[in-house]
């Protein structure tokens, strides 16, 4: 790994990608760090280990939740606009995910 960069960028978020790519672009060299093990930021999908280890603090979550692969959870919620009832089961889910974060995940059951 080289020891001179132009710029250093912390974070893998969207802005700090798009920072990164835009520098890069215009000749800069640029290293890019994120303190997480996964690229993404708070916008970053989550296997079974990463997200075990970033509530529970424990990378080995348990046997019985199947395998590591069959699990891809988004960090940041996704509403689709629609009228009716979908609309209070969107606000159900935005509730739930505010009352996590303000728990430190404390809400997630085994």
């Amino acid at each position: 790994m080289d020891e001179e960069y132009d710029v250093i960028v912390l974070g893998t978020g969207l802005k700090e990608c798009i920072l990164s790519g835009l520098l890069s672009v215009d000749g800069l060299k640029v290293l890019h760090m994120d303190r997480n093990d996964y690229y993404g930021g708070e916008s970053s999908s989550l296997n079974l280990t990463q997200l075990w280890k970033r509530f529970r603090g424990s990378d080995t979550p348990e046997e019985n939740l199947g395998a590591i692969r069959e699990y891809n959870v988004d960090m940041i919620p996704k509403c689709v606009n629609n009228y009716g009832s979908e609309i209070s089961k969107c606000q159900f889910y935005m509730d739930m995910l505010t009352e996590c974060k303000k728990n430190s995940g404390s809400m997630m059951a085994a």
